[in-house]
């Protein structure tokens, strides 16, 4: 009687483990993992719309006046220097804006807001659509374009150019040169390249 009751108690015990078991694995099954969402946004669209906004005016009007100091200073070598920097810089831009530069100096400017864009978006990231290289199919990406454009508070409606830039490709990084026209200016203001 003694060895029916172990024999009794440790069948009941096994099927007591069995279906906590698989009611354990029923209850993880019917719990799907959250799946992993990516905002990205088009770099070319971010970087036209901060060019339309007040920080981008502020920079410009400090190489201007960095500008207009050389200048009443007599300071060729400065002037040459700006000058230089001016069109590296426009330079800079249009790899931005007409290819697949990088945007990343430009979300510095507005890093402090991202983490709530992010968290309204519903994503865990955001990147350029153009660096983001491989995701895993089980990934999502979200198009934070608009929501990030709207950070740089753009000064004028950029709808339209924004739609225009969204139907292109971006033009192959090495196509883009430094404009012959800002080299010409270059060199006749300085003489030579």
């Amino acid at each position: 009687m003694k060895q029916r009751m172990t024999i009794f108690n440790t069948i009941i015990a096994g099927m007591a483990v069995t279906l906590l078991f698989l009611s354990g694995n029923m209850c993880m099954a019917q719990k799907k993992n959250a799946a992993i969402k990516i905002g990205t946004y088009d770099s070319r669209i971010v970087t036209f719309a901060w060019s339309r906004s007040d920080a981008f005016n502020q920079h410009m009007k400090k190489f201007n006046q960095q500008v207009d100091s050389a200048e009443k200073a007599h300071d060729s070598a400065r002037v040459k220097e700006l000058t230089v920097g001016i069109i590296s810089y426009q330079h800079l831009l249009h790899q931005m804006v007409f290819s697949n530069g990088s945007a990343g100096m430009l979300l510095v400017l507005v890093k402090d807001k991202l983490p709530e864009l992010a968290k309204t978006a519903g994503v865990s990231s955001i990147v350029s659509k153009w660096e983001l290289n491989f995701s895993d199919p089980s990934v999502e990406t979200v198009d934070v374009t608009d929501q990030v454009v709207k950070l740089f508070i753009p000064k004028e409606n950029i709808e339209n150019m924004a739609g225009e830039i969204r139907k292109q490709n971006p033009i192959p990084m090495e196509e883009l040169s430094i404009e012959g026209e800002m080299l010409d200016m270059f060199c006749k203001r300085f003489g030579g390249k």
